[in-house]
C-alpha cells in the first residue's frame, strides 16, 4: 500500500474510532466492522469495489447493503465513504479501524494456532498467559487448527508472535545444521 492510501485509510479509521469513543459505542462499532470485514474478506468483493470497469452506482448498492444492519454512526460513515468515492478502500479502512480500536482500548483479538483443538481449560490458561505476557485484554480468542505445525502452538496478538510449534523448532534445527 502506498503512503497516500495509507494516510487516507488512517484518516477515515481514526475519525470513526473517535466517534465510537466519544459516543461510547466501541462494542457496537467493533461488531459492525467485523461483520463488514467478514464479507469483504472475499477477494471477489474487494475486486468488485476496486474495479474501474464497474459503475459507481453498482458499487454504492453493495456498500449500502451493509448499512441495512448498522448503527446510525456506521451508516453515516459508509455514506461519507460513498460520497467521497472511497469504496475501493473500504476493506483497508475497516482493517485500520480494528487496528485503531485495539490501540485505543488495549483490547485485542488473540489468534491461537494449534495442531489439535484446545480444551476450555487450556483456552482459559492460554488467555491468562497472553494477557499477562502482552499486557493486554482479550476481545476474542480466534482458534485455528493446523496439523502441519505438528505440536505446540502459535499465538498472535497485537502484532506480536509466540511460536512454540514443533514445525518452527524443526526448521530452526535444520537451519542450525547447515
Amino acid at each position: 500500500m502506498d503512503k497516500k492510501t495509507q494516510a487516507v485509510t488512517e484518516i477515515y479509521a481514526k475519525s470513526l474510532v473517535e466517534v465510537a469513543l466519544e459516543r461510547d459505542s466501541v462494542p457496537i462499532i467493533y461488531d459492525e466492522v467485523r461483520a463488514i470485514l467478514s464479507v469483504l474478506d472475499d477477494q471477489q468483493v474487494q475486486d468488485f469495489l476496486a474495479s474501474k470497469a464497474i459503475d459507481l452506482s453498482a458499487k454504492a448498492e453493495v456498500v449500502r447493503l451493509f448499512q441495512e444492519s448498522c448503527s446510525n454512526y456506521m451508516k453515516q460513515f459508509l455514506e461519507i465513504i460513498l460520497q467521497n468515492e472511497r469504496q475501493q478502500l473500504l476493506y483497508l479502512i475497516m482493517k485500520e479501524v480494528l487496528k485503531e480500536l485495539s490501540l485505543k482500548t488495549h483490547i485485542f483479538d488473540i489468534e491461537v494456532t494449534t495442531a489439535v483443538a484446545l480444551s476450555d481449560d487450556q483456552k482459559e490458561r492460554l488467555t491468562a498467559l497472553v494477557e499477562k505476557k502482552f499486557a493486554l485484554t482479550k476481545r476474542n480468542l480466534i482458534e485455528k487448527i493446523d496439523d502441519e505445525i505438528i505440536g505446540g502452538f502459535i499465538i498472535k496478538a497485537n502484532n506480536k508472535v509466540i511460536d512454540t510449534s514443533i514445525r518452527s523448532q524443526l526448521q530452526e534445527l535444520k537451519m542450525n545444521l547447515k
